[in-house]
């Protein structure tokens, strides 16, 4: 029989970090649980005998201010936060200049600069990667150590992955057509290639100095109806470079949580062999199909769907109907970082300690 008051009690809490200038998240409760947040989270990962689905706060999700894409793209989550209207927007890591527009709360590449690469066939000579070791790593942990190093689970947004890179030095226009033009291939090529490069130094920093247990790693692949490319040009042109990304996680002991918009179902199998732990999509995917398809290879990323400002009740009630839509494939979907509330947790916890134990 399981004790669910005594598993479920409260004997702590994990700090967070501020989502913005004055938008500061509560504590998050840490429970007593049979074994912690981050070791139930590994083995649910690798599927060997978790005790309950990932929820909520057992995460902290952290955007460190020091990376200039975040700044950029207007996400930062730091002890140290910014005003997106007055601080968010600017260059990137590679100097591409972005504009934050408040009312959608994001960032896009500032219209009418000139493009970072106006040909690919010479991205050499446009292109000057970042020098990592110039930002301010440990005054950073230093700002943030209330919040890392705990035993819950650190993911780290990496805000701009192999294609969206692409599209920021090129558009998109032209971005898409490097994929599929023959003359343009090599050069798409060399460019992935020493991306895979940077992207393993990156990964190394985040490590070594925050020990990050997972990447939430943003790389766009759809519209609203489609993917942006045929899951050929995926396999050929990008999967076997977020092959390498994964890999670079997976050496340090690292998970990775493939962020990706817009219809990509087609390319769900390109994210699997390629090694992503998780695939994070949008509503417009069936994902209880992906599921019954894929569920044994990845697992999903999902929230109940209501609004961050709904009532108890309405959270409640979202949090019943996601448990009995989802409920099957519990062991192989994480609830959000960013949606559940104690209670939602409490839920998650109890529907998913029973089925995980049967």
């Amino acid at each position: 029989m399981i004790d669910f008051n005594e598993e479920l009690k409260v004997i702590g809490e994990y700090k967070t970090v501020p989502l913005a200038k004055g938008v500061q998240r509560p504590p998050m409760p840490k429970r007593n649980t049979p074994i912690s947040p981050l070791e139930n989270y590994k083995r649910f990962i690798k599927r060997d005998k978790p005790i309950w689905t990932p929820t909520g706060s057992d995460f902290i999700t952290f955007i460190p201010r020091i990376i200039p894409d975040n700044v950029a793209r207007g996400f930062v989550f730091d002890s140290d936060p910014i005003d997106n209207v007055k601080e968010a927007g600017g260059k990137d890591m590679f100097g591409v200049e972005w504009e934050f527009v408040p009312v959608v709360g994001g960032s896009m590449v500032r219209p009418g600069n000139p493009l970072k690469i106006p040909d690919i066939t010479k991205w050499e000579e446009y292109l000057e990667f970042p020098d990592l070791s110039a930002y301010d790593w440990k005054g950073s942990v230093e700002r943030n150590r209330h919040v890392l190093f705990n035993d819950n689970v650190t993911m780290i947004w990496v805000q701009t992955g192999l294609f969206e890179r692409l599209i920021s030095f090129m558009e998109f226009e032209n971005a898409a057509l490097a994929l599929i033009d023959e003359d343009q291939q090599d050069y798409v090529h060399s460019l992935m290639d020493r991306l895979c490069v940077f992207y393993d130094e990156y990964f190394d920093y985040l490590k070594k100095y925050y020990d990050v247990n997972v990447i939430y790693f943003h790389d766009d692949w759809g519209s609203q109806r489609a993917p942006f490319f045929s899951r050929a040009t995926c396999e050929e042109m990008i999967m076997p470079y977020l092959k390498r990304v994964c890999e670079s996680a997976h050496k340090r002991d690292i998970f990775i949580d493939f962020h990706s918009c817009g219809m990509v179902e087609p390319l769900l199998p390109c994210m699997i062999e390629a090694g992503c732990d998780t695939w994070s999509g949008q509503p417009m995917n069936d994902k209880l199909k992906m599921l019954r398809l894929y569920g044994d290879r990845i697992t999903l990323n999902l929230s109940p769907y209501a609004a961050f400002s709904a009532a108890p009740e309405e959270l409640t009630k979202a949090t019943e109907e996601f448990l009995s839509t989802y409920g099957d494939y519990i062991s192989s979907i994480i609830i959000s970082p960013m949606m559940a509330t104690s209670d939602m947790y409490e839920m998650v916890y109890r529907f998913s300690r029973k089925k995980l134990a049967e």
